[in-house]
């Protein structure tokens, strides 16, 4: 039988035995690629066409149902009601969100991009938790340059029984709700709800 010193000297000597050190180093960076691999995964089916995204629609009000009109001041104190749209033409993207909610400022700089890319798109962001305040409401739209009417209208959310922040309807012309969700959404597929509001999707 081997005493240890003969060990010792056998992995020292022959290098029969690997180190401690190359297996760990080993085991690290396979595990640093399998990680690598998953991650990168993930961001492509959420992050990529939307193509395998399932709307979180429990609890909201259902897709295919007229969205309910509202009057609310705005934080400039004019007035905004959800009748205002623009005619059919138009489609209507209601956000119900929170400032300090990490989901609303994370998709905040998209909103912001569809709003310049779609003429017939009217942004409404409504802020509805208790937190915030009008002045709140005004600081996030104002960080992220998103244009359309903001409010400060806790009220709305049990109107469109908000779930979470942010909350996302998709309106069209006729005040139909096309698209609804609770959550953060792929551009891709906000993009896909907006044409189809505007009725120009496949």
């Amino acid at each position: 039988m081997l005493s240890k010193k003969d060990l010792k000297d056998l992995r020292e000597g022959t290098g029969a035995f690997p180190s401690d050190k190359r297996t760990v180093l080993l085991l690290a960076g396979l595990t640093a690629l399998v990680i690598l691999s998953i991650a990168g995964f993930s961001f492509l089916v959420i992050a990529g066409n939307g193509k395998n995204f399932t709307p979180n629609e429990r609890r909201l009000l259902p897709v295919g149902t007229q969205a309910p009109d509202f009057s609310a001041q705005t934080i400039d104190g004019g007035n905004v009601s959800l009748g205002d749209a623009g005619g059919k033409e138009e489609a209507t993207m209601l956000v119900l969100f929170a400032s300090w909610c990490p989901h609303c400022n994370k998709e905040a700089p998209i909103i912001n991009e569809l709003e310049d890319q779609y003429d017939n798109l009217r942004v409404m962001m409504l802020g509805i938790d208790s937190r915030d305040d009008s002045a709140k409401v005004r600081e996030f739209v104002d960080r992220y340059g998103i244009e359309g009417p903001a409010a400060y209208e806790p009220s709305l959310g049990s109107t469109y029984q908000a779930t979470g922040y942010p909350t996302i309807y998709v309106i069209d012309g006729n005040r139909d709700i096309v698209a609804a969700h609770s959550g953060e959404v792929p551009r891709g597929v906000l993009e896909g709800w907006i044409l189809d509001a505007l009725g120009e999707g496949e």
